[in-house]
């Protein structure tokens, strides 16, 4: 079992950050004027790694404890002899505690404040419309609602700024939903996004992280102790030097053994990149299973991989069922990849897979994902499922696209797309292996088990082929005796590394059969401390 300590990062939902705010106040003692004294200072020492001094300095302000971060960090700037200049809301009055404090001791020292009149933002003097640097500290990661005018007119008059200053966020872009990373109806477009303690769900989602830019987080002294020992989600973000890959053998046969079954007349290179993927991802053995009339004209395929023929056809048909059962009994495999380029007609064999009992476990991909709901039948715990957005449609229930009228399979995919974590809470429900939605920034989750986010975003890995690469890289870390989502989770994160190392080398071009090249490199680079 793997050290979750090693292999996540923190990450949290708005409400989990508020209550670790609260517990380090109420159960530790610590004021919430230190905190907020911390972040400001945190935020300035990623601030001047990437601008140096002398700066001049326009923070747009808040009403919240997110105006007060920004009011700490003005009175700081002042303090070092920076310029600095605020614009605030409408009234200073009835800000919170210790905003209200922070924004007095800002006001002592000397910092100027603009006050805006009717909700609209103050108007700049001349000599500020090019600020080297804009904060924006006007609403945190609690947003839910849409933006209320004034906070809007605040996010624009910020994004006025967003070709001439540096933008630092600080917590969250304002307008972002901490929740859904959606903007609500627009956002802030950072160039840094400093968050505080752990960053909100919201910035790692695709959406959020668009806004964010590049997206730091920092510690401001809240205690470990303070986080919930259950956390709702977290970060996919792997400790280097870490042990927790599995141990390379030194015989073939105790590295894990991979069958792949798939393939048909127009795809079968799918399952020739799925088992070339598990060898390089570690695997110590892949066998490959192919219609027999594809396997007749495919050649020697891969001289490492295994291949067997089965049946006569171009596809597999319901009576090649029986013999390939009697195939993965044969050769004993540690781990199954079902489905990589088989056609649909292959439901029942893939069916008859699944119900074998007992069975190694399974990656459940693509057109082996091609059963209707409810009939979830045989897939198991050790079991992982990995829908694209379309494939994921296809598994969800009526009634989750309810009161949307008649909709199409695009159509559905698009609101799948749309609610990332609400289809994937609604798999993870529903089936009992862990699910990977894969696209940008992959979800994984298991039962109710916490959200696992993917940092990857990687044009590279939109290629053709690519799903194919990343399911017979869990289908190696299953072999290797992992348990589901810690297999799913090192296989999308060797995956996605894989593809920004070659886009280090490219910015296109690239092909999977390449991506499965770099899986030996990623893993490599987890190993070195």
């Amino acid at each position: 079992m793997l050290n979750s300590d090693c292999l996540y990062a923190d990450l949290a939902l708005p409400e989990e950050l508020r209550r670790r705010d609260r517990v380090a106040r109420e159960e530790f003692g610590i004021p919430a004027a230190v905190l907020m004294e911390n972040a400001a200072r945190a935020a300035l020492e990623e601030i001047h790694l990437r601008l140096a001094p002398p700066f001049r300095t326009l923070v747009f302000m808040g009403k919240g404890n997110n105006g007060g971060d920004g009011a700490a960090l003005a009175r700081t700037l002042a303090g070092r002899g920076e310029e600095v200049l605020v614009a605030a809301p409408t009234d200073l009055s009835g800000l919170p505690d210790p905003a209200d404090a922070h924004t007095a001791a800002a006001l002592k020292t000397g910092v100027r404040f603009l006050i805006g009149e009717g909700g609209v933002p103050p108007q700049l003097p001349q000599d500020w419309l090019c600020p080297d640097l804009v904060v924006d500290a006007v609403s945190g990661s609690g947003l839910q609602g849409e933006l209320r005018a004034r906070e809007l007119a605040y996010v624009r008059a910020i994004n006025s700024f967003r070709e001439k200053s540096f933008v630092v966020a600080l917590d969250i872009p304002s307008g972002l939903c901490g929740y859904t990373g959606r903007a609500m109806p627009e956002a802030v477009r950072a160039r840094l996004t400093v968050a505080f303690e752990a960053a909100a769900l919201g910035l790692r989602l695709s959406g959020g992280a668009e806004y964010a830019g590049e997206i730091v987080v920092r510690d401001i002294g809240i205690p470990v102790a303070a986080r919930s020992p259950a956390p709702a989600c977290r970060l996919l973000a792997p400790r280097r030097g870490a042990h927790f890959l599995p141990d390379r053998e030194l015989h073939k046969g105790r590295a894990g053994k991979v069958l792949v079954i798939g393939g048909s007349a127009a795809m079968s290179g799918a399952p020739c990149l799925a088992a070339a993927a598990a060898l390089r991802a570690g695997a110590g053995l892949a066998h490959l299973a192919l219609p027999g009339g594809v396997r007749a004209r495919l050649g020697s395929v891969f001289p490492e991989l295994m291949v067997h023929g089965v049946g006569r056809g171009d596809s597999f048909e319901a009576e090649d069922a029986a013999a390939l059962l009697e195939l993965s009994r044969a050769l004993a495999p540690d781990a199954l990849v079902l489905g990589p380029g088989a056609g649909r007609a292959s439901r029942a064999v893939f069916a008859a897979l699944l119900g074998e009992n007992p069975r190694p476990p399974a990656v459940v991909d693509a057109d082996a994902l091609d059963f209707p709901f409810p009939d979830r039948s045989g897939i198991r715990q050790t079991d992982v499922l990995t829908p694209h957005p379309g494939e994921a449609a296809r598994l969800l229930p009526d009634g989750w696209f309810a009161g949307r009228g008649e909709l199409s399979w695009r159509e559905k995919a698009r609101l799948v797309q749309e609610d990332r974590t609400g289809a994937l809470a609604a798999l993870a429900d529903l089936y009992p292996a862990c699910v990977v939605l894969k696209g940008a920034r992959t979800l994984i989750r298991q039962g109710k088990g916490p959200l696992t986010v993917s940092p990857f975003a990687v044009p590279t890995l939109a290629v053709g082929g690519s799903g194919d690469v990343l399911a017979g890289a869990v289908g190696a870390l299953l072999a290797s005796g992992l348990p589901a989502s810690d297999a799913a989770a090192l296989g999308v994160y060797l995956h996605g590394r894989a593809g920004e190392l070659l886009e280090d080398k490219a910015p296109c071009g690239h092909t999977a059969g390449e991506i499965a090249a770099a899986l030996p490199s990623a893993r490599k680079e987890l190993c070195q401390v």
